[in-house]
């Protein structure tokens, strides 16, 4: 079957085909993110958490819902008069570094800047490609966090990345007949970052890519277009062993930003480089229910937000474009002690309502995602993956940048599918040696001169080798 048939209604179809399947079995009785770190603070192997780092068990998902408190390491604790302990700190910070090393060859070169008859190269060589530092794991009862600082050569640039600072407890309804409810709070700065799945964006597979050469596709808000660049807070729920419920709200962070006027961080004016979230907050919302029995762990769910967005160039006053996400998603998961196989699916729809006529065509946009991953592991040590993605949408000769060579569209269309395929080498549990290659049928709309200079879908075919270490 060719890739450029396979669009949303087979997508759709091949998910409801694995949920049935899922469902069936999960009448059988019920058996009750990456870092050194964790490991260190609780004394357990990563494969205790992680199927292949950094995809997460049924265990590592507790882990994460529970704040990341669970430790086997000495904490001081002081007492106060009152005899109440004031304090639960690991006497050692869990501490790590990920280190990431990488080579990237496309098909065909981006057209070079300079003269006229150079060609750039279409092969590019990073050491590192990025350089992480992590905090992971318990600040004091009930309060723990996953901090991520990197570096990254490309920008010489220090930022935050994904992070998540949780507090988590337990608690009863009685009521309702639930003798265990696990209720937490959640700051992050990525929707999706706070998931426990690895079936939506923040930590959906591919797990690493090369961040150099390749042109954007493009993506729905939720698909990290305001990760770093936005704060979240929430609270959640996880009932009956199986439910999982989160509300959360979103405002714009963009840490990066200087106000040209104070010199200072902020407050954003319309100069800001990324669209400013506007009112009070962006709603984010998520809904799972998994179900594990056995070696088996399964997961339906759904999860969306909506966002009022000033655009660039536009203040406080001047219009906003609503962008309104609503997705699907699963993961299914066989963890054997030689075998590891694992199912990921999501469908994200965008509807967009954009009131800046100088940004689009169209009032009214939408946007199709969907991604379907299948991953295999013998012992952890060797394995891979294949992803099939596709994107749809509205046709907009001006949101889609008709005119634009390599990133831009002739026919202002975003329809862009493909595949993409891994091969995995673990020599150690925290070190991961790979092989990727991106294969696009359809870029921007069309499989030939979709820029209308020349340049084909295949010509942005990539080959990305990598060396994956954390320590």
């Amino acid at each position: 079957m060719r890739i450029e048939a396979w669009g949303i209604v087979r997508f759709t179809r091949l998910v409801g085909l694995l949920i049935a399947s899922a469902v069936a079995l999960s009448v059988a009785p019920s058996v009750a993110n990456a870092t050194p770190g964790f490991a260190r603070q609780t004394g357990i192997s990563c494969q205790a958490c992680h199927a292949v780092f950094p995809e997460l068990t049924p265990f590592g998902r507790k882990f994460k819902l529970n704040a990341y408190v669970f430790t086997n390491m000495k904490q001081l604790q002081p007492i106060n008069e009152q005899s109440q302990r004031t304090l639960a700190l690991s006497e050692l910070p869990p501490l790590s570094v990920m280190l990431e090393a990488s080579n990237t060859t496309l098909k065909k070169a981006i057209p070079d800047t300079g003269a006229v008859s150079d060609l750039s190269e279409k092969n590019s060589t990073q050491f590192p490609q990025a350089l992480s530092l992590f905090y992971t794991g318990k600040i004091s009862d009930n309060l723990g966090a996953f901090l991520q600082l990197t570096w990254e050569p490309p920008g010489n640039s220090v930022g935050i990345d994904n992070s998540d600072l949780r507090f988590a407890d337990h608690g009863t309804l009685p009521s309702l007949g639930m003798s265990d409810v696990i209720y937490g709070l959640t700051l992050n700065n990525n929707p999706t970052s706070q998931d426990v799945w690895n079936s939506t964006p923040a930590w959906g597979y591919p797990f690493i890519s090369t961040n150099i050469g390749v042109p954007p596709v493009t993506a729905a808000l939720i698909d990290g277009q305001l990760a770093q660049q936005s704060v979240g807070f929430g609270g959640y729920l996880y009932l009956l062993d199986h439910l999982y419920l989160e509300i959360s709200g979103y405002r714009s962070a963009q840490t990066e930003f200087t106000n040209a006027t104070t010199g200072g961080p902020g407050p954003l004016d319309s100069t800001a480089a990324n669209a400013r979230i506007a009112g009070a907050a962006a709603p984010y919302w998520r809904v799972a229910w998994e179900q594990d029995w056995g070696n088996h762990a399964f997961m339906v769910g759904t999860y969306g937000m909506s966002a009022r967005l000033h655009p660039t160039g536009i203040g406080a006053s001047g219009p906003t474009d609503t962008f309104t996400d609503i997705a699907f998603d699963t993961q299914y998961q066989y963890i054997g002690e030689d075998h590891i196989f694992s199912t990921a699916a999501t469908w994200i729809h965008e509807r967009r309502l954009i009131n800046n006529v100088a940004l689009a065509a169209n009032h009214h946009d939408t946007l199709d995602t969907g991604r379907i991953t299948e991953s295999y592991f013998y012992k952890r040590k060797v394995g891979g993956s294949v992803q099939l993605f596709s994107t749809s949408g509205t046709r907009d000769q001006v949101l889609y940048a008709v005119g634009t060579a390599v990133t831009g569209t002739a026919s202002g269309s975003p329809d862009t599918q493909g595949a993409v395929f891994e091969l995995d080498y673990l020599p150690w549990l925290n070190t991961k040696l790979g092989v990727q290659y991106t294969a696009y049928t359809k870029f921007n709309g069309r499989s030939h001169n979709y820029d209308d200079f020349t340049r084909n879908a295949s010509d942005n075919n990539t080959v990305f080798v990598f060396t994956w270490i954390a320590f």
